[in-house]
C-alpha cells in the first residue's frame, strides 16, 4: 500500500486552470468601451489575425486602424509603415496571453478563479496591472467568446469573438 501512494502521481494544486482552447487564425470581433461621463457607449468592429508569436488587431469600424501585437510590443498602422508604441511590451505580453492562453505568464500575474456564470476571472497580483485592471473576465465554452476589462477608473470594455474558420 505504502508503494502504491509513492507510485502515484501527486496533484500539484487545486487552483483552477486555464478552460479555453488557444486561439488560432481569424476572428471577428467587436468591441464594445463604456467611459465613464459618457451616456453612449464607444462601439468599434473587426478582426484579428492571430499567429504563433503576434496578432494583426484591425479594426475596421468605424475607422479603419491597424495594430500588430507581438511580445515585444505593440505597433501602430501609420504612414505605410508600423510604427512602435513607447512602453507596450507588457500590453503585447499581456494581449497573446490571453488569447492564446498561456497558463505560465496569466498564473505568474493573475489570480485565477471562476465565477457563477462559468467565466474564469483574473485578479492582477500587482502593478502595473493593478493600476490599470480591477479584473479581466473570460467567457466562452471550449473556445474564448468574449473578454470584459473592468478598469481601476470605472471604464470596462467588453470584446466579442466569433471564430471564423476563413474569411474572404
Amino acid at each position: 500500500m505504502l508503494l502504491l501512494g509513492l507510485l502515484l502521481p501527486v496533484q500539484a494544486d487545486d487552483s483552477p486552470q486555464l478552460r479555453f482552447q488557444p486561439l488560432q487564425g481569424q476572428l471577428q470581433f467587436n468591441q464594445t468601451k463604456q467611459l465613464q461621463g459618457l451616456p453612449v457607449a464607444l462601439k468599434s468592429s473587426g478582426y484579428i489575425q492571430l499567429e504563433a508569436e503576434q496578432l494583426l488587431w484591425h479594426t475596421t469600424t468605424p475607422v479603419d486602424s491597424k495594430l500588430q501585437v507581438s511580445p515585444a510590443g505593440v505597433s501602430q498602422w501609420q504612414q505605410q509603415q508600423y510604427v512602435a508604441v513607447a512602453g507596450s511590451e507588457f500590453v503585447g505580453q499581456l494581449m497573446l496571453a490571453v488569447l492564446q492562453q498561456q497558463h505560465q505568464f496569466i498564473s505568474s500575474h493573475f489570480v485565477l478563479s471562476n465565477d457563477d456564470s462559468g467565466c474564469q476571472l483574473l485578479q492582477p497580483l500587482q502593478a502595473p496591472l493593478s493600476k490599470l485592471f480591477v479584473q479581466i473576465r473570460l467567457c466562452g465554452g471550449s473556445t474564448l467568446q468574449q473578454i470584459v476589462l473592468l478598469e481601476t477608473n470605472g471604464n470596462s470594455t467588453t470584446i466579442d469573438l466569433q471564430h471564423e474558420a476563413s474569411l474572404d
